[in-house]
């Protein structure tokens, strides 16, 4: 399977969190992505959708609260989430690794 979609969205992810501000302004950056990431198709692997939630609520606390408030029902459900930020990035790293080892086959 190619899980190259997938890859490059965890990569765009990563791009996100480094350069997008916690702050009012970035929301409507961080929903554009989510609405993205979650048609994101992939063969082999469920999409980490909780995992990026979790990473958003924990590194972008703002963005996440005001992402709670919006009037959106996939937003709801993905914002209602509860993982563990620690299991969130673990499982993500795992992912990420398993991707790159993919795409150098």
């Amino acid at each position: 399977m190619n899980e190259y979609e997938l890859n490059e969205a965890l990569k765009k992810f990563e791009t996100l969190l480094r350069n997008t501000p916690d702050d009012p302004n970035s929301v409507y950056i961080f929903k554009n992505f989510i609405k993205y990431f979650i048609r994101v198709k992939s063969g082999r692997y469920s999409l980490p959708a909780s995992e990026i939630m979790a990473i958003i609520q924990h590194e972008k606390p703002l963005v996440f609260s005001l992402l709670r408030k919006q009037d959106s029902p996939y937003l709801y459900y993905l914002t209602n989430i509860n993982l563990q930020y620690k299991e969130a990035k673990k499982n993500l790293d795992i992912i990420t690794e398993q991707l790159k080892n993919d795409t150098r086959k």
